[in-house]
């Protein structure tokens, strides 16, 4: 039989988790953004099959996405063994991480001190919270939910091993850590945030009627191998981002320049916690702040941490509170730069608690003397949740899509380079180049030094065929940063669409200094040597994408084109069939394969039956519109001895190459169509690309 206290926790969960639900279902209708969603899952290689054991390794590898978080890795892999690359099963499992997420704080809060509408009122703050709407609604944001999560469960288990001891549950609490760890580096201050709890509210630093003293020697030593975790955490999170380009360099961003933003970034954290409005997916990096910004910021830090060294004894949540928001906040911070963003609403997900505390713990023990305070403090929280469930519920509606989203930033802040840079990224992807064109102008007008925004305008120039304007921008983004690899990249590419391989090939091995383990460079440089009939230079490369991606389904096309050229042809059938495996509707390697199989020489490799086979799927993908696949059908149709089904095909890719003025692929046909009505299949090799 349940206590009353009892049944109100349950009902208190229960309310949290269905609000929740309520409030963030529309999420499970929402898009892939197109802000780290894609190279995290829509477009991940190495997720998008599924889950796969070969696959697991990579999930420990350090460099990807600039970041080292396998364990986020792995929760992606299972989205999509389960969900496939649809938005909706991964929006529904950040939604149930976050419910998870509410319910669990308000459980370790009120274990820890027996205050149980405080703390229900805490977390529902972090629950319905406007500023907590990017951890949920943003696919590529499952660190957020995922590593707070084992943050909470290893604060449950410290409490466990507090009261009872044991070297199990002190080793739980290591383990739940780690897992912490491998879901997102921002766990790192935890044991920082063990050592408030120890002071408040467990009290461990005196002695209480249900437990001793303990000397702080201990409490220290305790925490160690926490520590030495997180400090191999922060290495390996250095390495990672190090090796995708994403720290900032002091020459970039000077440190003087760090702490200003930083400091200044403590006093704006905080006011869009206290006034969630006219929020955006990301904030550029600032500098020359007012004087009067800084001063307020400086006055602001020096106020609520003078009232946490003064209260640390009568209003010991203070202390803890504040403590906790300073220093969960330090990782991203801005003291070592990731990346041109100045701040972010995710950011604050671990943070934002330590400040509810303060709040709602501090307001309880203002009012507390008031008459009708219960009531009071009752109708007031009520107030304030329903404003964040209104605030949320109208943020939650600008996640729909990419679109709906950055025109929302832009509205928040029109001179938004980043911004503009992505929205102009995200209209090339939907094929509205000059629109997109516009707004990469507008980036690095406002900001001429943004190497990223010109890069992205370089690509948008290629597409419009404007090569000699879009090296001029990659050239421009280079002298800026020397060291930017998409920049590299781009600028080989742009070489090579004009023709020019050797100075293509020096960019792209200029690139792969910088990233060596990047297949798509090995996979560029491989194109580039196999046009300058460098074959057997571009089979390495080649092999070093496949090996470094397994699932690269172009680079095994283009390696058995390679090999073909090579006459290695059973290699190319076997890079074909792989190709075919992992992209089934993949018209140009089902044609080359079929080509091979009806027309090859060796008569050994040839295979009538499945030529026609492939070929037919070829054309029906084609809908019949290409003379040159419809010319491998007649081929295939030829090898399988079905020499009417071979003339009709050859006639009609003779009909349509001369529709689209091919006259040589029209006269090849025609000298097809001769040969299959008098019984010779022909064996020589033709036009197809092999």
């Amino acid at each position: 039989m349940l206590t009353q206290d009892q049944r109100r926790t349950v009902f208190l969960c229960l309310a949290l988790a269905l609000g929740t639900a309520l409030v963030y279902w529309p999420a499970t209708s929402f898009d892939f953004i197109y802000f780290d969603d894609p190279p995290y899952v829509s477009t991940n290689p190495h997720l998008s099959h599924g889950w796969s054991w070969r696959e697991l390794g990579w999930c420990f590898q350090a460099g990807y996405a600039a970041n080292w978080h396998p364990l986020t890795w792995m929760s992606h892999m299972l989205d999509c063994q389960f969900f496939g690359l649809k938005p909706g099963g991964p929006h529904a499992v950040n939604l149930l991480l976050h419910a998870a997420n509410s319910m669990l704080l308000f459980l370790v809060l009120n274990r820890l001190t027996n205050a149980q509408w405080r703390s229900a009122m805490v977390a529902a703050l972090f629950a319905w919270h406007p500023l907590h709407v990017e951890s949920v609604a943003w696919i590529a944001e499952r660190k957020d939910v995922l590593s707070t999560l084992f943050w909470l469960l290893t604060i449950w288990a410290y409490c466990d091993y507090v009261k009872k001891h044991g070297a199990r549950r002190y080793f739980l609490t290591l383990v739940l850590f780690i897992f912490g760890l491998m879901a997102k580096p921002m766990v790192v201050t935890l044991p920082f945030v063990l050592m408030l709890i120890d002071w408040w509210p467990l009290k461990r630093w005196e002695r209480t009627p249900s437990s001793p003293k303990v000397s702080p020697r201990r409490l220290v030593v305790e925490k160690l191998p926490f520590v030495l975790l997180a400090v191999g955490s922060c290495v390996m999170t250095v390495i990672a981002q190090h090796r995708g380009g994403a720290i900032s360099t002091f020459a970039r961003v000077p440190m003087a320049e760090r702490l200003v933003n930083s400091s200044v970034d403590y006093l704006r954290y905080v006011l869009k916690l206290l006034w969630p409005v006219d929020l955006s997916v990301i904030y550029p990096l600032l500098a020359g702040w007012d004087k009067g910004e800084i001063a307020a910021a400086a006055i602001f830090l020096l106020v609520f941490s003078a009232g946490a060294v003064v209260f640390f004894r009568t209003r010991p949540y203070w202390t803890v509170g504040w403590f906790w928001y300073l220093g969960t906040l330090v990782p991203v911070i801005g003291l070592v730069q990731v990346g041109s963003q100045s701040m972010a609403d995710r950011y604050t997900y671990i943070p934002s608690i330590g400040f509810f505390i303060l709040i709602v713990w501090g307001v309880y023990d203002f009012t507390r003397r008031w008459r009708f305070h219960q009531l009071g403090l009752g109708v007031a929280a009520a107030a304030v949740l329903a404003a964040c469930v209104f605030l949320t519920e109208k943020q939650l509606g600008y996640w729909k899509d990419s679109g709906t989203l950055f025109r929302h930033a832009l509205a928040v802040d029109p001179n938004n380079y980043l911004v503009h840079t992505y929205y102009g990224a995200w209209l090339r992807e939907q094929h509205q180049l000059e629109k997109a064109r516009l707004e990469c102008e507008k980036a690095v007008q406002i900001q001429p030094a943004y190497a990223l925004g010109h890069v992205f305008l370089s690509g948008i120039l290629l597409l419009e065929g404007k090569s000699a304007e879009g090296i001029a921008e990659i050239r421009t983004a280079l002298s800026y940063e020397p060291d930017l690899i998409s920049a590299r990249a781009n600028l080989a590419d742009l070489l090579l669409s004009d023709n020019r391989y050797d100075e293509a090939t020096v960019e792209y091995n200029k690139a792969l200094q910088y990233q060596p383990d990047e297949p798509k460079l090995h996979y560029s440089l491989a194109r580039v040597l196999a046009m300058q009939k460098k074959y057997d230079q571009a089979c390495a490369e080649f092999e070093t994408a496949l090996r470094l991606d397994p699932y690269y389904t172009d680079a095994h096309y283009e390696l058995a084109v390679t090999l073909s050229m090579q006459h290695k042809t059973a290699e190319a059938i076997a890079e074909y069939r792989v190709a075919l495996k992992l992209q089934p509707n993949f018209s140009d390697a089902l044609n080359n394969l079929a080509w091979i199989l009806a027309a090859n020489p060796d008569p050994q490799l040839r295979n009538g039956p499945e030529a026609v086979q492939l070929a037919e799927h070829s054309c029906a993908l084609t809908r019949n519109t290409q003379a040159l696949k419809i010319g491998t059908l007649a081929a295939a149709y030829a090898e399988a001895g079905r020499f009417s089904n071979a003339v009709a095909s050859a006639q009609l890719a003779r009909s349509v190459a001369l529709a689209h003025g091919e006259t040589n692929v029209a006269a090849a046909n025609q000298q097809l169509q001769k040969l299959y009505q008098a019984g010779q299949p022909y064996h020589e090799p033709s036009s197809n690309k092999l």
